[in-house]
């Protein structure tokens, strides 16, 4: 669960045409779609339990040479998709203390250089350090996300007009055009992205024939179930203007930009 989850909703609702129903149905697509892709790459995992496995399984089945151009690709493009995270999570950070307008340019490039600064240090301590602060960070979005869909729940619950207006009418505004839903399948698939990491490591794990489906197969049941809750609740609370009109919104969509640039 990483900066997809928050950079991917606006734009999977901006190319659905504000249609709330295909904008949910986007989301339950892309669940489908990620859990069989993560299945199918938990299988390789657990037949050729090898570090590095992506590079592993181009080699095997594709020859050295497109092994090579996908590490040369990976060279480029994995610094570029760290920065550009840097900047959404600078952007975040940053915003309170400048309501109702945009953070300045050169805190928003220094923030992120300090960031990737001290992920990089942590990094170089050891695995324990990481391991902690990946489970503390952990921690914190799954208790957010939790407050939010919770939230959400009550006020559906209470069955207020206002609150459930939406999704009476899923369905009845405009539907897009078959390049735009291919855009918003595009972003909600983002914030499924990290469902490969786990076998990157799979020569690092013990009994991974075993470990490697349990792994996938819960975490991507409960990331799916807390981003269509999360997504429910948004609609619940806040009208389709002020999720569009948020302060974050166009930064968001530049940042959008930048990130399936460099995937």
């Amino acid at each position: 669960m990483g900066a997809g989850r928050f950079a991917a909703p606006k734009g999977v609702l901006t190319y659905s045409s504000l249609n709330v129903g295909v904008s949910l149905s986007i989301w339950a697509a892309c669940t489908i779609v990620s859990m069989m892709a993560a299945l199918s790459h938990a299988e390789l995992g657990t037949i050729f339990p090898r570090s590095g496995a992506q590079y592993y399984f181009l080699k095997r089945s594709l020859g050295p040479f497109i092994a090579f151009f996908y590490l040369w690709i990976n060279l480029f493009s994995t610094p570029a998709g760290a920065a550009a995270r840097g900047f959404l999570l600078a952007g975040y950070i940053m915003q309170p203390f400048y309501p109702g307008c945009f953070a300045p340019e050169m805190p928003k490039k220094c923030l992120p250089l300090a960031i990737l600064w001290c992920l990089g240090i942590l990094n170089d301590r050891g695995v324990k350090e990481v391991t902690w602060f990946q489970t503390v960070s952990t921690v914190v979005k799954m208790t957010v996300l939790c407050f939010v869909s919770l939230t959400g729940i009550v006020l559906l619950v209470r069955g207020r007009k206002e609150n459930l207006g939406r999704f009476e009418k899923a369905f009845d505004a405009e539907v897009s055009d078959a390049s735009q839903i291919a855009e918003a399948f595009l972003q909600g698939l983002y914030a499924y992205y990290g469902w490969r990491v786990l076998v990157r490591i799979a020569g690092e794990l013990k009994s991974p024939s075993e470990n490697i489906p349990k792994c996938v197969i819960t975490a991507l049941i409960h990331v799916a179930l807390i981003y269509l809750l999360v997504n429910i609740s948004h609609l619940a609370v806040l009208t389709l203007k002020e999720i569009m009109s948020s302060g974050m919104a166009t930064q968001n969509q530049r940042e959008d930009t930048l990130f399936h640039s460099t995937e």
